[in-house]
């Protein structure tokens, strides 16, 4: 007696699996931000940001906010932060003639936020289905 043959549902077969990620080059883009974060180089932080802002995966509205908006909302809470310590509302305050200094350990923190943040939205935005 011979086995009856398995065949596979059609519409399982079309679905597909789930999860996974539909969308390389953004995956790409995150990528190069991490790289740039690890090893603290702007070529690589420039060309995901690029990549992000050029994207055809991404309607315009999704790309600027991955390369303009994430990092300008980042910067937006460092100059708050800074704020509220020149203010003495939180953190160490700054003293007189300080500025400088805060701003210049502040700036590497900023950048590296700012990558991360574009790079976790890439991937989320990487994982919806085209």
């Amino acid at each position: 007696r011979k086995a009856a043959p398995v065949v596979a549902e059609p519409a399982a077969v079309a679905a597909g699996p789930r999860g996974g990620f539909a969308h390389p080059l953004l995956l790409l883009a995150a990528v190069l931000l991490v790289a740039g974060v690890v090893t603290g180089s702007w070529l690589p932080l420039a060309g995901g940001w690029l990549i992000a802002y050029s994207s055809r995966t991404l309607s315009r509205t999704e790309a600027k906010w991955a390369a303009l908006g994430l990092p300008g909302v980042v910067a937006t809470g460092a100059i708050v932060w800074i704020w509220g310590r020149m203010e003495g509302r939180w953190g160490e305050p700054i003293r007189e003639g300080a500025m400088r200094d805060v701003l210049l350990e502040a700036w590497p923190v900023v950048v590296r936020v700012a990558a991360v943040a574009s790079a976790l939205y890439l991937v989320w935005r990487a994982r919806r289905r085209a």
